[in-house]
């Protein structure tokens, strides 16, 4: 099989290169997505990164240049060269600076190969062969990349290798959207519950009771809906009042809801210093202020819980389903004690933790201002009631998520064994089927 594997130039296989318009267009706020580097995530394109949006003339004048089409290749030339995201089939978007497109316009190379052979062991030696090293960006510059040499096999084994390849990341990719929905679906339930309290609505205009007008026209929606709204089971229905009461802090609230603080529902400590020596690699999430920041071998609080910036970045709320270990740009949720961590997790993201800066250089978040805050906390059998709900959304998360990182790292080892033609194309075919 290798005997008929060639090693060539980009530019002899048919697959040109397309520049970027080198200037950017005006910010719309509204329109069509600009993407730049910052879109560009795992091999693909993420269009909820915050990308610039521009308006339908300027799209139309970008384009005339380089116009994405499927199958075709983004590659980054600056920042972090050699990077690359494949578009997909309706991805409509304008190429931003610094990013170039390669496409397959011959036989010689199958479209849907050409995002797997930018990605092997080979393209990132081409990479660090032709790279520029700056004072502030290395790069790539235009007329290098068509001359990168990769090993090119037969059409036949590029089209298997694409096909096993992309077998394992539409299910990654698919997996992640159903986490995107099943999300969704829980921020959907706790607004409705306790941000617009339609249950209690409901069971107000069931037994008659007056609506405050604050309230009407979500009554009047809810009334609307008739048989359409979907009941909640008895027993959970119960549980929720039927009429609300004025608080002069909170104004009309449930009635069994009381007028409180974040520090009813919930105790915010400060994270654990671990320095970048003792850390060790292993299953266990390393939770910074951003987000996740790599593993260690052993946790220090038990999961699920909830982290939130307290140092550099803030505003970001983050579930974290296993056993983690929360670092000190982090608070963390030490006590529920009237929440639970799918109730803090949207409740947190609510308040706009951002605007609570007391920092002068470095943005910082004081537990104590955010415990102050006067908030209507619910009575503990609502919030558990609504805790078993969403813990099965939450469950079907995390098995998704551990199956695409599962999958993830077996793409990763077939890519480069692939191909190199270390591995057959059979061999690689029964691994896939097994795994899935």
């Amino acid at each position: 099989m290798e005997s008929e594997w060639q090693r060539l130039k980009l530019s002899d296989v048919g697959v040109s290169l397309i520049d970027c318009v080198h200037k950017t267009p005006a910010d719309a706020g509204e329109g069509i997505p600009y993407i730049g580097i910052p879109q560009m995530k795992d091999g693909r394109i993420d269009f909820d990164a915050d990308p610039r949006l521009i308006s339908e003339a300027d799209y139309v004048e970008w384009t005339k240049k380089a116009n994405p089409q499927a199958n075709d290749v983004v590659l980054s030339r600056r920042c972090n060269p050699g990077e690359t995201a494949v578009v997909k089939a309706g991805e409509k978007f304008a190429l931003g600076q610094n990013l170039v497109l390669l496409r397959a316009k011959t036989n010689a190379v199958f479209p849907g190969y050409l995002r797997w052979v930018t990605k092997g062991p080979e393209w990132w030696a081409q990479v660090g062969k032709f790279l520029n090293v700056g004072a502030v960006f290395d790069s790539l510059k235009c007329g290098d990349i068509p001359n990168f040499e990769l090993t090119i096999p037969p059409h036949s084994d590029q089209k298997a290798i694409a096909h096993i390849l992309g077998t394992l990341d539409d299910k990654i990719e698919l997996n992640r959207r159903m986490n995107d929905t099943l999300e969704s679906m829980a921020q959907a339930l706790f607004k409705s519950w306790f941000v617009d309290f339609d249950p209690v609505i409901d069971n107000a205009l069931a037994a008659g009771n007056p609506i405050p007008e604050p309230l009407r026209a979500r009554a009047e929606t809810r009334r609307a809906l008739g048989s359409q709204r979907k009941p909640l089971p008895d027993e959970i229905q119960k549980l929720l009042p039927d009429a609300f009461v004025f608080d002069n802090r909170m104004g009309w609230i449930p009635d069994t809801w009381t007028a409180g603080t974040l520090e009813d529902m919930v105790i915010l400590q400060r994270g654990f210093d671990l320095p970048q020596r003792l850390r060790i690699d292993g299953e266990v999430p390393l939770m910074v202020a951003s987000g996740q920041d790599g593993t260690h071998n052993i946790p220090k609080v038990n999961g699920p819980g909830i982290t939130t910036g307290r140092s550099g970045k803030l505003g970001v709320v983050n579930l974290v389903l296993r056993d983690f270990w929360p670092l000190n740009t982090t608070l963390w949720v030490k006590e529920y004690k009237n929440s639970s961590p799918y109730h803090a997790l949207f409740l947190l993201q609510s308040l706009n933790l951002e605007n609570f800066n007391s920092g002068s250089a470095v943005p910082t978040l004081n537990r104590n201002h955010v415990h102050n805050l006067s908030l209507p906390v619910p009575p503990k059998p609502i919030v558990k009631a609504h805790a078993r709900i969403v813990e099965g959304l939450y469950e079907k998360i995390l098995f998704n998520s551990e199956q695409s990182a599962f999958l993830a790292k077996l793409r990763d080892t077939l890519l480069p064994k692939l191909l190199s033609g270390e591995l057959r194309i059979p061999d690689a075919e029964m691994l896939v089927a097994d795994s899935l």
